[in-house]
């Protein structure tokens, strides 16, 4: 082939031809692009798509999390309830049973009011006990001091002795047996050799003074010298060697 008769385009018609071309490049890559632009719409709507379904699908979870812990509690709560149902019906059997036999009810009411009355009898026997034992240990604990204070100055001993005067000492506190002078004063027997005598005390002013005898003398009752009497006999009997317990025995004796 003759590549000499090959025709030629012209200039301006190849120049139309790339600007259609270009024109037509342009069209498809705006058309591009607008199709990007869509995609990337369509995207960002797709993952606020999954963004609202993965929250939804959490709350979702969440409460079906907490309507199995309701369940759980609900079928726990129907347990319980179930339970109680059945105590409930034992309970009321029971009564039902007592109810029926009204004959065992009043035996039993009438054996817990009998052993009431015995509970409340022996009470108030063991307070009726227990008020005389107090009254008796109160009483013991008297004797014991009466005791504890002869022991304290039982011995009698002669302190001082000239001529006819005999001083000896008394084997009891003053107590209250003479008014006016301090009643936990032990004090001094005086004792004439003529068998006479009297007790020497401590004045207020400090001062040993022999008590003052009674008008007209000392004058015992009889019935005074007739206990005297039976206290010097029975310790006669025991030749006159008395130990604390016999003279003890012998008050107890003089006293009954």
């Amino acid at each position: 082939m003759d590549l000499s008769s090959k025709s030629v385009i012209p200039m301006d018609e190849a120049i139309q031809l790339l600007v259609a071309s270009y024109n037509q490049e342009s069209i498809e890559h705006d058309e591009l692009v607008e199709k990007l632009e869509l995609l990337d719409q369509e995207n960002d709507s797709n993952r606020n798509l999954l963004k609202n379904y993965e929250r939804d699908a959490g709350i979702v979870l969440e409460k079906a999390e907490k309507s199995d812990q309701q369940l759980a509690q609900a079928n726990r709560e129907r347990e319980q309830a179930l339970f109680k149902l059945k105590d409930v019906q034992l309970l009321l059997k029971a009564y039902k049973e007592i109810g029926a036999t009204p004959k065992k009810v009043r035996e039993k009411i009438k054996d817990y009011q009998t052993r009431l009355t015995n509970h409340k009898s022996s009470a108030d026997q063991l307070k009726k006990s227990l008020m005389s034992e107090k009254k008796k240990v109160a009483d013991l604990e008297k004797q014991v001091a009466e005791l504890t204070n002869r022991l304290d100055t039982a011995s009698i001993n002669q302190l001082f002795r000239d001529g006819n005067d005999i001083v000896q000492t008394y084997p009891y506190h003053l107590g209250d047996m003479i008014t006016g002078y301090d009643e936990k004063m032990t004090p001094l027997l005086y004792l004439h050799q003529s068998g006479r005598g009297g007790l020497i005390l401590l004045n207020e002013d400090g001062e040993a003074e022999l008590v003052d005898a009674p008008k007209g003398g000392i004058r015992p009752k009889k019935t005074t010298m007739e206990h005297c009497g039976k206290w010097l006999r029975r310790a006669k009997d025991k030749n006159w060697d008395l130990s604390d317990s016999d003279l003890e025995s012998l008050s107890e004796n003089m006293a009954a």
